[in-house]
């Protein structure tokens, strides 16, 4: 009974341990499996160890599911809907434009982005902002849109106000960078520590703002852990008014992990949610209606 029990465990120390179980989180998938099978295969004799490994797997399985389930929350109320659309473009800049061009977005939020595909996009949309160092976001608007903070040590990408003709709303376009056991080297990255430290300042920023909130971008942050359940603490999926899947889909694919968010402020909900290729990126970009709810 106990072997069956403890894997299951995993549910109340999760946030427990800071960077340990932030670490745990991120490779549960490959973690359940190989200890299951570990396991399983040294103990296959002894009933307890079979128990284990099976409710090992099970916990993996449920843990990395779970967070992918549909919501239900209401329908956005028609005449106040926003359609927005994110994407880390990778490496396929230009070859991406058309495929960004085609979701007709009224807001487009693109991480790793150059001078070339700004560029681009801007001959479709009056309205942008864009930072080609450190987390490197751009933002196209359909509106006008006034910067209330620029990138910086707190902030990895814009807070912005759009002036949609329905009623202005924030958004924090992010890029936040991958969790990774040093801040050093040549890839996007960040200790896990620090990571963590940038979510809640973006959090923070959503939690006391009186407008209705939008964040969205490459978070590199799993809907298993620590860090996704600090945003929506006080923020809602709104890729969840259908099923969730990975996004990463690069080297870290097996990690089975949703990196890319869209999450609004109670009181907006979301509609037509789902995921698109983009042509040499290792994520699937999102788009989504979003605004209001219905009364």
């Amino acid at each position: 009974m106990i072997a069956g029990l403890l894997p299951w465990a995993w549910f109340l120390v999760r946030d427990w341990f800071g960077v340990v179980t932030d670490v745990m989180a991120i490779v549960l998938p490959l973690l359940a499996l190989v200890t299951a099978v570990v396991v399983g295969v040294l103990g296959r004799t002894h009933r307890a160890a079979v128990v284990f490994a099976v409710s090992t797997l099970l916990v993996g399985i449920v843990a990395t599911f779970v967070p992918w389930i549909p919501d239900g929350a209401g329908s956005v109320d028609p005449a106040r809907a926003v359609r927005i659309a994110a994407s880390n473009i990778g490496s396929g800049e230009l070859e991406g434009a058309d495929n960004l061009l085609s979701l007709k977005a009224d807001v487009l939020v693109v991480s790793e982005i150059g001078q070339p595909l700004t560029e681009r996009l801007s001959r479709s949309y009056p309205n942008q902002v864009s930072d080609w160092n450190g987390p490197a976001v751009g933002v196209f608007s359909r509106w006008p849109i006034t910067v209330l903070e620029k990138p910086g040590p707190d902030l990895p990408g814009f807070m912005l106000r759009i002036q949609a003709p329905s009623g202005d709303f924030d958004l924090l376009a992010v890029h936040i960078p991958r969790p990774w056991y040093t801040s050093s080297g040549a890839s996007y990255q960040t200790t896990v520590a620090n990571h963590h430290r940038l979510v809640e300042q973006v959090a923070l920023r959503a939690q006391r703002d009186d407008h209705p909130v939008v964040v969205t971008g490459d978070l590199n942050t799993t809907d298993r852990g620590r860090d996704y359940r600090v945003l929506t603490k006080h923020l809602d999926d709104a890729m969840l008014d259908g099923w969730g899947r990975p996004s990463e889909i690069g080297n870290w694919r097996l990690l089975l992990g949703r990196i890319d968010h869209l999450l609004v402020k109670p009181g907006w909900c979301s509609d037509k949610s789902g995921w698109y290729s983009v042509p040499r990126s290792d994520h699937y970009g999102l788009a989504s209606t979003i605004g209001p709810c219905k009364p």
